[in-house]
This record gives structure tokens, sequence and C-alpha cells, in this order.
């Protein structure tokens, strides 16, 4: 894949973004769009220094000086420290650094007004989001080359809901949560990840010249899974491969608890009402042993076939690790037994370590749990 055709592909980013008048110049090539504090009753700003406080519907500017700023919502709009603004305010500090909630940030500050409230967004460039980034998925601590692995990841991924975004949300690009990546701002950050998003500034994975959808997971327990399998929607680069360096992870074996009452509620909650609940077992496997599905018995005989992964989910992530689990029932409770952790398509995290430990680079890591895929640098 040439230069000129991943430029091609990635156009109309670009051009969108820098007609958001937020590019900071020649040392960075994209900004990002993270939805901080969504739907949030009200939300504080604060900084240590002077702040201009813009209306973008106006170009109206009020300068405040270093403080605290309760942001609430009102029929019109906006009310920024009682002062009544329209329904968009954006925040900017000359110097230093905004807060949210008393959590600092690095860029700039926006806050909407939103159907439940207000929602901040912070619009920083896209390598300085990195650095936020990194911490909240591995231990910076972990084999500099699998810590590289991770920021190409985690960038190619933010790069793509970029596009994503700008083809149809509004706001932000990507929430700061395990919705899209966990992204914990300035308190985040840590030298070894900085290191690792400098050491790979601008580098990508790409198929077909276009950012991939760069899924990743904490372990796979021992096999990848194919994205089909998980979503719904096939993707050429995320096929299931033998992960024998997932088996090295720590806790890689799991058992938990879970009364059927309290999965019967979960479901419900998710919509998926079943009454009381009889059993609990996967229903269609793949061939390396990760449900596709879970089959729900209720006790009045019928039966609601669940996709895996949305039925670990509603449950709790944490309780019920992975989807390579098998199950069984203990008076009123099901007991689930498995490997790994996380959806288990795309990259590793757990693997990674383990084959930087052995003497791979990132993007030998990046190509083995990638299938297919360029990795190129596009700034």
């Amino acid at each position: 894949m040439s230069r000129a055709g991943l430029w091609l592909a990635l156009a109309a980013v670009v051009a969108a973004v820098t007609a958001r008048g937020s590019v900071s110049g020649a040392t960075e090539t994209l900004v990002v769009r993270v939805g901080v504090a969504v739907d949030r009753p009200s939300v504080v700003i604060a900084a240590d220094g002077p702040v201009d406080a813009v209306q973008p519907d106006t170009g109206r500017v009020v300068a405040l000086t270093g403080g605290t700023w309760p942001v609430m919502p009102t029929a019109a709009g906006l009310s920024v420290a009682g002062l009544d603004v329209g329904p968009v305010v954006r925040f900017v500090a000359p110097a230093g650094q905004l807060r949210v909630d008393s959590r600092p940030y690095r860029g700039a500050i926006e806050v909407h007004r939103a159907a439940a409230g207000v929602t901040a967004i912070d619009e920083l460039p896209l390598e300085q989001y990195l650095y936020g980034v990194i911490k909240g998925e591995i231990d910076p601590r972990w084999p500099p080359e699998a810590v590289k692995a991770q920021a190409v990841a985690a960038r190619t991924l933010a790069v793509e809901r970029i596009a994503q975004a700008q083809a149809g949300m509004t706001g932000y690009d990507l929430a700061a949560t395990t919705d899209a990546q966990v992204y914990l701002g300035v308190r985040g950050e840590d030298p070894a990840a900085t290191a690792a998003v400098d050491a790979t500034r601008g580098w990508l994975v790409t198929y077909g010249g276009r950012p991939i959808f760069a899924a990743y997971h904490a372990n796979s327990g021992g096999h990848t899974e194919d994205s089909e399998n998980v979503w719904g929607t096939a993707y050429p680069y995320l096929r299931g491969v033998p992960d024998p360096y997932a088996l090295t992870a720590e806790r890689l074996s799991w058992t938990a608890t879970l009364p059927l009452e309290d999965v019967a509620r979960a479901l419900a909650r998710g919509g998926v009402p079943v009454g009381s609940v009889d059993s609990v077992e996967p229903g269609r496997v793949t061939p390396w042993g990760r449900a596709i599905t879970v089959r729900v018995r209720g006790r009045d005989g019928s039966v609601a076939e669940v996709p895996a992964n949305r039925f670990r989910l509603l449950v709790g992530p944490g309780v019920v690790r992975s989807t390579m689990f098998t199950t069984s029932r203990r008076g009123p409770d099901a007991i689930f037994t498995g490997r790994g952790s996380g959806h288990g398509v795309g990259l590793d995290q757990w693997g990674a370590r383990a084959m930087a430990a052995q003497g791979a680079d990132y993007q030998q890591i990046l190509h083995y749990y990638y299938t297919g895929v360029s990795i190129e640098q596009i700034y």
C-alpha cells in the first residue's frame, strides 16, 4: 500500500478535523474529541490560571480568572457560574490544564447541553490523547515492544472511530470508557506509556488502505476469535489465531458463581425477559471452545438464545470474564468455569506481553494478531 493510497483513505478525516480549526500545526495531524463526562446533571470546570469561555454560536468570549465554575443545564442552554450562555460553551486555558470534576485534562473542554443534562468533551491532539489511554488498558511497565503494540492499536482504533464519527455522530468521537477505550486524562499518563506513543508516532494498522477496527482484549484463553462470532460482522483482518502466548498470563483460569435469580434480573434489564431461570449453558460453540451463544432455559420450559458476549456484558464482564467457559448448576446457582478475559478478538494484550518477552517487536506482534494487515506511518 503506497503512502498516497493511505492518505487518500484518510483524506476525509483529515479534512474534517482541519475544518474544526483545532489542528495545532505540523507536529500533530489529527485531533480527537472525547466524551469525558456524558449526560451528567452538571459538571464543574476548574483551572489554576486564566480561562476563556467561548460561545461558538455567537463568538462571545468571557474571560475568567483561575477558580471553579459549575456548569448547569437551563431551559435555554447552559449556565456557567450563574451566567447564562448558549447550548455550547468552550473553555480554553492559554497556559496550564483544565479540570472536569477535579480530573485534569490536556486541550480544550467543550460542554454541551444534552438531553439528560450536560456532556463535557475534551478536544486535544491525537498523540496527547494516547498518553492518557495506555495506562488505562495495560501496565506500562510491561516489555516496551508490547506497550508499543498497544499504542499502535489504540491509535488505529481512535482514527477508525474518528472516521465513523465524521460519518454520522455529533459531539464527540469516542467515549472515555470501555465503550471505546479507557482514557484517564493527565492522571493516567506514565513516562513509559508516553515513550511508547512517541516511539510509534503516526503509525497505524491498515487493511486495504484504511485504518482497521483494531479490537483488542486482555487474554484469549489460548485462541483468538473470528469477529463474526462475537459481533456478527466478519472483518477479514480479525481472524482467530492459535494463541499459546496467552497461556502464560496471570489468572488465566477463573470460576464465577451466579445466582440464577441474578441472571434473570440482569437479562431482564437488558431487554431479555426470561422469567425464572432453571439453567444456563453454552449454546453454539466455536471449534476452540468459545461460546457464540448462551442458552437460558426457564422453569416454564422456555428457551432463550442470547449472544454470548452480550450475555457476559449484561451479567457483568468482571464476573464472567470471557466467553470461553463451561457451566454447571449447584442448587440455586450457575457455576461458570473459564479461561481468558475479554471478547477474544484481535490483539491479545497478555499474548503481546509474552511475545515481547521472547524478543518479538511491536510490528511482529501486530502482524500476528491482525491477519493480512499493513503497518504504515501516515505522519
